[in-house]
């Protein structure tokens, strides 16, 4: 009996038995509160062999979910977060179309971390 794969843009929540093969391409750790020895979240982006996105890349989003970032630790300076759904949509664009930087850092004074 064969089993039929799952890739990351079927998967919906009205099920809670899904089983994906992916690869973790980056994960970190989120502390809501930054003394804590606690790990609240376990954050990732995940690829299967069917996603087209390749970091470094430039592509066009559409149809994703936005919610308001109300972490207390936040990783950019930002009052929403995006999330991808089974709507969601990525074409890719030429790198020579657009203008992106690649890197953009925006450090805090040292004296400004432990806030």
């Amino acid at each position: 009996m064969s089993t039929t794969k799952t890739y990351i843009a079927d998967i919906d929540t009205k099920r809670r038995d899904w089983t994906l093969t992916v690869r973790i391409a980056r994960m970190w750790e989120v502390k809501y509160n930054p003394t804590s020895e606690t790990v609240d979240s376990l954050d990732m982006v995940l690829l299967d062999e069917q996603e087209v996105a390749k970091e470094g890349s430039v592509y066009t989003m559409s149809q994703f979910g936005v919610g308001n970032n109300k972490r207390s630790h936040q990783q950019v300076q930002n009052d929403s977060i995006i999330w991808f759904n089974s709507f969601t949509s990525l074409k890719f664009e030429l790198e020579g179309l657009v203008d992106i930087p690649k890197h953009n850092f925006n450090f805090l004074p040292f004296e400004q971390l432990a806030e």
